[in-house]
């Protein structure tokens, strides 16, 4: 035989696998083989997914803690906004807290005519289940000197229907119960000066900013854009106001903030000629202090506890295939062994 018939001497070594692999004959394709690696690789996303987001979310807690306010912090900052159906000189606008003290809001606040403009606002509803965490609420907490807000009516409206106001501004009052209120010029508590006419009375706003502390224009607040509209010259609006202190920290980060949430709860109602109306803001600050604070696993404890669960859901995969081909197995040759023996019984 001649050796060039079994061999090609121009082309040389062309492959080499040092690695042994298992013939083709001796590989056994199946039908839960296929299905369980399916079922292993949609388990791996699936819990990829979820420490993903346990990961980007972080770990929060929450606790409360009787409230430690220095002498320097007695006083309590209020931040509004609000637009009324009512000219400027016809609002009266006062503070009273529980302490007896007076303050002239309307000598404070900036007041200016405008267009009563409602089309963006919305009705007072439940929040439900809101949630900021931690990272949004430090992200978005940018200090501003209170200013205008962004809601604007078209410049043609300004010029021609003033017939509203617009109250804005800050103002600092005792860190206690308290009530601020809007109404008619000569018909508040300790107002004095001319009575206007009832029939002028419309109370119907749009609150585009209440909060209290430090402003910090991009955090949401309850009666953020919120509108109520009456056609009744007497209507009473009412929102009673619980305050708590709120501190915002992350470990992560070390940035902490100290703010103040509320929770708002309204009744309105029409009243008689005999009664005040207008709208009043009850607030009351409890003496808690909310902490909430923010932990975020580092990424490389991230990383290395993903190919731990990686790997230990290959494992246990190959694992639970392999125990379930055993129990196949052996019942396979159980049933064969039966099997042979009827067919010998019914051979004899």
């Amino acid at each position: 035989m001649n050796e060039d018939d079994f061999s090609d001497k121009k082309s040389g070594l062309k492959t080499f696998d040092a690695f042994p692999k298992t013939r083709q004959t001796y590989r056994v394709s199946s039908s839960r083989g296929g299905a369980l690696t399916i079922f292993v690789t949609l388990l791996c996303i699936y819990l990829t997914w979820m420490e993903l987001r346990q990961h980007l979310d972080g770990t929060e807690t929450q606790a409360f803690s009787v409230e430690h306010t220095a002498a320097a912090d007695h006083a309590l900052q209020i931040n509004l906004d609000i637009t009324v159906a009512m000219p400027c000189d016809s609002l009266h606008i006062n503070v009273q807290d529980a302490a007896l003290d007076h303050i002239l809001a309307g000598d404070i606040l900036t007041k200016e005519g405008t267009s009563f403009d409602d089309t963006s606002a919305h009705r007072l509803v439940p929040l439900g289940d809101r949630e900021d965490h931690v990272y949004n609420v430090l992200a978005r907490a940018k200090k501003s000197k209170f200013g205008k807000s962004g809601r604007k009516t078209s410049s043609w409206l300004r010029k021609v229907d003033r017939s509203s106001c617009r109250i804005y501004g800050s103002m600092a009052v005792n860190r206690v119960m308290g009530d601020f209120h809007i109404t008619a010029a000569g018909h508040g508590y300790g107002s004095t000066g001319q009575h206007i006419d009832h029939k002028t009375f419309n109370f119907s706003h749009v609150i585009n900013e209440l909060s209290f502390g430090e402003f910090y224009p991009k955090l949401v607040n309850p009666l953020d854009d919120v509108k109520a509209t009456t056609d009744e010259n007497f209507y009473k609006f009412q929102y009673y106001l619980s305050i708590v202190p709120t501190i915002y920290h992350s470990e992560n980060s070390h940035r902490s903030l100290s703010t103040n949430q509320y929770a708002v709860t309204e009744h309105s109602r029409q009243v008689s000629s005999y009664q005040v109306p207008g709208i009043f803001f009850k607030f009351d600050i409890e003496p808690l202090t909310l902490t909430i604070n923010e932990h975020r696993m580092p990424f490389m404890k991230f990383a290395v506890r993903m190919v731990n669960i990686i790997g230990g859901v290959l494992v246990s995969g190959n694992w639970c295939y392999k125990l379930v081909d055993l129990f196949v197995e052996y019942f396979r040759r159980k049933k064969r062994s039966m099997d042979g023996m009827i067919s010998g019984r019914h051979v004899n």
